[in-house]
């Protein structure tokens, strides 16, 4: 339950700091529901695709990596998956063998 406070509060300050870059605001997200979390991940897909078909690419703004990384890891988490676990299973799997 820490893992998924601390990927939230992460997921909060970062999607602040790209709303205050983005040109067109977003409304404020509730890290506890899915649903809006995966449709805000759909929405800076569309933007990030928007800005390279019109040749924008310094229109997105620099946080977009790391909000995509954590709206995917909150959503993990939010189903019960936490990624870091998996991963570190299997490096010590990949380092048994």
């Amino acid at each position: 339950m820490k893992r998924l406070e601390e990927a939230q509060a992460s997921l909060v300050a970062t999607y602040a700091l790209y709303n205050a870059a983005s040109e067109k605001k977003l409304p404020a997200i509730n890290p506890d529901d899915t649903e809006t979390l995966r449709a805000l991940l759909e929405v800076i897909h569309n933007r990030e695709a928007v800005a390279y078909v019109q040749k924008l690419k310094k229109s997105i703004p620099s946080e977009v990596t790391e909000l995509k990384r954590l709206l995917a890891d909150v959503m993990l988490l939010l189903d019960g998956v936490d990624i870091k676990i998996l991963k570190a299973k299997s490096k010590v799997s990949v380092n048994a063998d």
